[in-house]
């Protein structure tokens, strides 16, 4: 007699309408955010570049509020003053010599030309071609249009009022940051436990310490990098030997590539001034290169902040695709600041495991019977 068999069981699951409508508006409000921080992004990105100085000029500013006698409001306020005084003098020596140099570029054009039709390969190009004709034509008329022309700079002058609006407002943002450091820091001990707030206030010092660190360091080797350039090209005779200096250290700023890019403007500003100075500056480029990726700079950043080269290159094109320049700028530090928060977990990790071995050890010692032991 055969069996029947049972039929599939059917599972089914009922999801209630309060649960599907928690689902639809915790996944709503987190669409929401997204689509906020979307669009506040480049105000976001302000933040993180105030916070990041905050953090950077916070052991300077907390040097001078003990001098001042526990006023961090002024010694705030101080700092930040002469940081924006900094920046309008790198600025002003930076950018003034660029209209100067373009007018009497232009005004040179023709003496320029004149020289390039007596090299000798050149002549059989200009009998064909007439180049040097037309080009002095237009250089002629570009040097008397110019100063008619200046309306037509009206974008890249709105547009370099516009950075230097962002870098006002960066810089105000840090300064608030700064005044409200202790604040944030009294909270965020309140709500921990005793223990917690130590270690947490002691890896916020450390972090702090490596970002003051690494900024120092970077701008010790702008400042021998832009130093010693600005210097071999005033020896050379080369011009706006301030201006190219100065570029020079501001481009070393830029991690990887910065270097490289600062020294061709450098060789190829002195080219314009002669041929020696161009070779001259060429050998000088190279030979600090090698000092500076081979001494100076694992020697400065051993002391500051100690990041292998592995994750050097790779957080540097990880900022950089994720924000550019200042990506690639805050990826080393913010690197740094991982790798001390995770080796203070990890090191409290061993301890708690330490512990736990040891209290193992010891009921094990206990609760033993070794062999030829009588019950």
């Amino acid at each position: 007699m055969s069996v029947p068999t049972d039929p599939r069981r059917r599972v089914e699951i009922t999801v209630s309408t309060r649960t599907l409508i928690r689902v639809l508006v915790t996944a709503s409000l987190f669409l929401l955010i997204a689509f906020v921080f979307w669009q506040i992004r480049t105000i976001l990105e302000l933040v993180l570049i105030a916070a990041f100085l905050a953090l950077a000029l916070n052991p300077l500013v907390s040097v001078l509020e003990r001098r001042l006698g526990n006023r961090r409001g002024l010694a705030s306020v101080l700092v930040v003053l002469v940081v924006i005084l900094i920046v309008f003098a790198f600025l002003a020596a930076l950018l003034t010599p660029l209209y100067s140099e373009l007018r009497s570029f232009a005004t040179r054009a023709p003496l320029l030309l004149d020289e390039l039709r007596m090299w000798g390969p050149f002549k059989r190009f200009d009998a064909r071609y007439d180049l040097i004709r037309r080009l002095g034509e237009g250089a002629t008329a570009y040097s008397s249009r110019l100063p008619a022309q200046a309306g037509n700079l009206l974008g890249v002058a709105t547009a370099v009022v516009t950075g230097l609006g962002k870098s006002l407002t960066v810089l105000f943002m840090t300064l608030f940051l700064l005044l409200e450091i202790p604040s944030f820091l009294r909270t965020a001990t309140e709500l921990l436990r005793p223990g917690h707030a130590d270690r947490s206030l002691e890896m916020f010092d450390q972090v702090n310490g490596t970002i003051a660190r690494w900024t120092a360091g970077v701008l010790f080797i702008a400042v021998i990098a832009g130093t010693i350039t600005g210097v071999t090209a005033w020896v050379l005779g080369v011009p706006f030997a301030l201006a190219l200096g100065l570029l020079v250290g501001l481009l070393d700023i830029v991690p990887l590539v910065g270097a490289t890019i600062g020294s061709t403007v450098a060789v190829l500003m002195a080219l314009t001034h002669s041929l020696t100075a161009g070779i001259i500056m060429l050998v000088l480029a190279i030979v600090y290169q090698f000092i500076e990726n081979h001494i100076i700079q694992p020697v400065v950043m051993r002391k500051s902040i100690d990041v292998s080269p592995f994750i050097v290159v790779f957080s540097v094109l990880a900022g950089a695709s994720l924000l550019g320049v200042i990506g690639a700028l805050l990826a080393i530090p913010v690197a740094g600041s991982a790798q001390v928060i995770l080796r203070r977990v990890l090191d409290a990790r061993r301890v708690r495991i330490a512990d736990e071995r040891q209290q193992l050890l010891g009921a094990d010692g206990d609760g033993v019977v070794m062999e030829g032991d009588t019950l």
